[in-house]
Order: C-alpha cells, then structure tokens, then sequence
C-alpha cells in the first residue's frame, strides 16, 4: 500500500498533462484588465497633454500682441484650442484675464491683486475680484502695477471604457497657464463687440465674423 501511494504521488508531481481553459478563465480577466486599464490611463495623459500644449500656444500668441483685442480675437484662440485638441464645442472653452497687481506685491499672501479685464467663451464667465480667493496661489509675485494674463482651458475628457473596472467618470482637464505681455506694457481690451447685444458692434454695425 505505501508503495502504491508514493508511486501515485510521484506520478502526480511528475505530471504536465492538462486543459489550458482552466488557466484561460483566470488568465483572460486579468490579461483584459491590463489592456483596457492601459489603454485609459495613457489615453487620459495624452489628452490633459494636448490641453497644456494648446495652452502654451494660444498663451504665446496672446503674449506677442502690440495692438488691443476683443471677443472676436478670443473666440479665434478658442477656434486654435479646440482644432489642436480635437475638442467638441459642448465639451469646452477657454477664459482670458489680465490682472494686475495694487499694493503689497511682495507679499504674496497680503498682496491686492485686481482684473484689468476678464472674458470667456463658450459658457465660461467672467472673473471678478472676488475670484482671487480661488486664483491667488496660481498667481506668482509681480511687481506693483504690473500686469500678467492667465489662460484657462477647459476640456470635458471621456474615457474609452466608461464602463470597465479600471475606468473612471467622465472629467473636465482645466489648465491654467500664466504669462507676461511680451512686447508691451499690457493687453487692452477692446469693449466694442459685444456678443450679449445680437452681434452688434458699438457704432450700430452687424457682426460679420464666422
């Protein structure tokens, strides 16, 4: 009898013989989960990428202008962002401050800052001064009057797996990129488009931008 049971045991260990669908059922999940688990997180880094990279470029562009601007030169930027993200127009926008500081510049948490002008398209609203509250630490020191523009882009990113185990809700990537007038002193804001008024300029003239 034992030698009956220590040759079965031997056999036994010695056995490589079997299904693979057994190892398929717990391989396959797992295999699943690593590719679509890969495929998000790397999806998700591309895009929150994509929105800095259309930042900094419309960040630049802004910097470099010498003569005023107005909603029409906004909503062109807006245009830049969405073409260098592939981004859907009810899925973003874009705002545009320039602020400047007014007293106690070096100190950066008693200084006063204020918003020469704020815009956004697309559904974001204006800043007012009640928003350094949530913007001051964005905010990095300047001297007393001068001037900075912070941009701020918004892009709503959708996972390609919503619904898989390693997958996360739908979120908006929000960027906020500061910079400094490069070639003049500030960026003024011209008033005279305004699109709450039906598309008319202040002379009376229709709009007849696209």
């Amino acid at each position: 009898m034992f030698s009956f049971i220590s040759r079965f045991c031997k056999e036994f260990r010695s056995e490589q013989s079997g299904s693979l669908s057994v190892e398929a059922v717990f391989a396959f999940p797992m295999l699943l989960w690593a590719a679509t688990g890969t495929y998000t997180f790397f999806d998700a880094y591309k895009a929150q990428n994509a929105t800095y990279r259309a930042n900094y470029t419309i960040s630049d562009m802004l910097s470099r202008e010498t003569n005023s601007i107005d909603y029409n030169y906004i909503s062109g930027l807006y245009k830049v962002y969405r073409y260098m993200t592939n981004a859907d127009a009810e899925d973003s926008w874009i705002r545009v401050s320039e602020l400047v500081c007014v007293s106690d510049c070096a100190d950066e948490a008693n200084r006063v800052l204020a918003f020469d002008w704020s815009r956004g398209v697309n559904g974001a609203r204006d800043l007012t001064d009640q928003d350094f509250a949530f913007y001051a630490d964005k905010i990095p020191l300047l001297a007393q009057g001068d001037r900075l523009v912070l941009i701020e882009t918004s892009l709503r990113y959708k996972p390609p797996f919503a619904n898989a185990l390693v997958s996360f809700p739908a979120r908006d990537l929000v960027s906020h990129v500061v910079t400094r007038p490069r070639f003049a002193p500030q960026i003024v804001w011209d008033p005279s488009y305004d699109p709450s008024d039906g598309g008319t300029h202040a002379d009376g003239s229709e709009d007849t931008s696209t």
